[in-house]
């Protein structure tokens, strides 16, 4: 019953998941596009990708994956009793888990919060303006790495944490938002001037609302037609 559910909640999410994707991408391009601002992050994005098809990278983002699921399940209370990373694959031994522990890593960029939290926390003792381009820069690569692996393991066999989730029709629209938020997210702190969190919200909400609409309109048509010909 409760599989079903979530399968019902992914089917009815995934138009709103396809719509925010469109939204956000529509308003992200235009900020990407101020090459004057934000060449260093771009620059590190390019360095991702170029890294990604060179087909290296695995074992870090396998590391980074299973340390995501490890700090998810320590903040949601769950014990961990295991941690196994090798080139190609890795495991997290835990005493329970949830939807937020098994899907974490697909959209927690985990080398971006780290590269954050460093920069951050050498703001405290030392001027780290000058240094703010090789931050973006690694904000860029960071991003690109976790984003580039995630679509790649997304398009492969189904996960088994998109299963433990409530299986992909559910997990998959939701990691699609939420990716979407952190995007979005992460501009906004890099660049606080560039984009609008707001007028973004906006934006999205009203891409979605027109999908719907779109979609209940069609099913009305679709409704009233076939009473047409049933009563003929």
């Amino acid at each position: 019953m409760k599989s079903a559910l979530k399968t019902t909640a992914g089917l009815l999410l995934a138009p709103a998941a396809a719509a925010g994707a469109w939204a956000t991408a529509a308003a992200v391009v235009p900020v990407l596009a101020r090459f004057d601002v934000t060449f260093p992050l771009l620059g590190g994005a390019l360095a991702g990708l170029l890294l990604h098809l060179s087909g290296r990278g695995k074992r870090p983002y396998v590391a980074a994956h299973e340390l995501t699921h490890a700090l998810a399940a320590v903040f949601s209370g769950v014990r961990v009793r295991k941690i196994s990373v090798s080139r190609k694959s890795g495991y997290v031994l835990l005493d329970s888990t949830n939807a937020f522990i098994s899907l974490a890593p697909y959209f927690i960029p985990f080398y971006t919060l780290a590269a954050g939290a460093a920069y951050a926390l050498a703001g405290f003792f030392w001027n780290v303006a000058p240094f703010r381009p090789w931050f973006l820069a690694a904000a860029g690569f960071t991003l690109a790495f976790h984003l580039l692996h995630t679509a790649d393991v997304l398009s492969g066999p189904v996960q088994s944490d998109l299963k433990k989730a409530g299986g992909p029709v559910f997990s998959l629209p939701l990691l699609v938002l939420l990716n979407c938020l952190g995007v979005a997210a992460a501009l906004k702190l890099l660049f606080p001037g560039l984009i609008g969190l707001k007028p973004l919200a906006a934006r999205v909400l009203a891409a979605q609302g027109a999908v719907y609409r779109h979609i209940w309109n069609g099913l009305l048509y679709a409704v009233n037609t076939a009473r047409i010909y049933i009563g003929s």
